[in-house]
């Protein structure tokens, strides 16, 4: 199962409902969660400033 797959789980779990999500999953499912949509965010971050994750051009 893949990280989104296994995200979404926990969340249909919850019935996408943040709260419900915030006050009754585990720690180890609300860590997840969380890990995964941050990690997401930086991705999109990045695309939408034009930056691209293969190689670093700042080397000298």
């Amino acid at each position: 199962m893949t990280d989104k797959e296994e995200a979404e789980r926990i969340m249909a779990k919850y019935h996408r409902d943040f709260g419900t999500f915030s006050q009754n999953a585990t720690r180890k499912e609300y860590r997840f969660v969380l890990r995964y949509v941050a990690g997401e965010a930086h991705c999109k971050q990045r695309e939408i400033a034009g930056l691209s994750n293969d190689v670093d051009t700042n080397k000298d």
